[in-house]
């Protein structure tokens, strides 16, 4: 494959990895809105049925995962910057093309880890049910972005 065909290629392929991160954690956490004024985190809230002493012992929890959320999007979108201008600048696959590549693949695998580990670490103040409620609403999730298969 030429070169111009590579970079396209890599190209789509860093665009859709980004789409289903973004897409995932905005479904889940983020600006969804599943009904007008309500938050991806209170709907979510809202379906498991928490108590308010669960959803204050849920709040320190939130908070961890909010701050690395920021940070992790944060880098995200600087390595997107980096590529965009390697890009520009470049005309071609180059190292720098490459080494912005890898930082958004790296980024967007440790949102999709934090987003999972802060699922997880709900589990310490979640009933059983509300627990497996909360894994289905994310399978469910996670099933949706890969278009049900």
């Amino acid at each position: 494959m030429n070169k111009p065909l590579q970079l396209i290629a890599m190209l789509i392929m860093v665009a859709l990895v980004a789409a289903v991160a973004c897409y995932v954690s905005a479904r889940m956490f983020g600006p969804f809105r599943p009904q007008p004024g309500v938050s991806g985190h209170e709907w979510i809230h809202k379906q498991l049925g928490l108590s308010p002493e669960e959803q204050k012992a849920l709040e320190p929890i939130e908070s961890k995962f909010a701050e690395r959320k920021r940070n992790l999007s944060g880098e995200i979108r600087r390595a997107n910057k980096e590529l965009a201008e390697a890009i520009k600048q470049d005309q071609a696959d180059s190292p720098r093309v490459s080494t912005a590549v890898e930082r958004i693949h790296h980024a967007q695998g440790e949102l999709q880890k934090a987003t999972l580990e802060h699922v997880f670490e709900m589990k310490g103040v979640l009933t059983p049910e509300q627990y497996q409620k909360l894994l289905n609403l994310t399978a469910d999730e996670l099933n949706e972005v890969n278009g049900g298969e």
